[in-house]
């Protein structure tokens, strides 16, 4: 039987941890904070409603591309399969579960913010950030930021 796919957006309550396994996959884990949070109408106030803490598991390029992309505070957009994680507490002996997700898709949200041309970080750019033996977005694509169509 296949897992559903699942969908929540959610800020980034730590910055992503990027791990290599022993075969050299790329494994990176986020901690996603989704809160329903609403104006109240009678008072005019903000009010939070239920919380929700996702740990998120990405593999692969995914998982290089997140942790190259988000920072702590991001609001993302991840989809993926929920599944159970199950273990047996070693103070207390007691069986313990959790849901967690093994992401599909990660993307940054744009509603609270812009990217701007050429870069992929609110001031200045991530270009000095990439990891080593990366090209630059504009050389990677052969892109020209002053044209006016894109590269591809």
């Amino acid at each position: 039987m296949a897992l559903p796919r699942f969908a929540v957006d959610g800020r980034l309550a730590a910055e992503p941890e990027l791990r290599f396994g022993q075969t050299g996959t790329a494994v990176c884990r986020l901690r996603v904070v989704a809160a329903d949070r609403r104006k109240n109408d009678h008072t005019g106030e903000w009010e939070d409603g239920d919380v929700l803490w996702l740990d998120v598991t990405a593999f692969g390029k995914l998982a290089e591309n997140v942790c190259e992309s988000v920072v702590k505070g991001d609001l993302v957009l991840v989809s993926g399969k929920l599944r159970t994680e199950e273990w047996q507490d070693k103070d207390s002996g007691q069986k313990r579960s959790k849901v967690s997700m093994i992401a599909d898709s990660v993307a940054a949200s744009l509603q609270f913010r812009q990217i701007p041309h050429g870069t992929a970080q609110r001031s200045g750019s991530r270009q000095e950030g990439l990891r080593p033996g990366a090209a630059p977005v504009q050389q990677a694509y052969g892109a020209d930021p002053g044209a006016e169509e894109p590269p591809f």
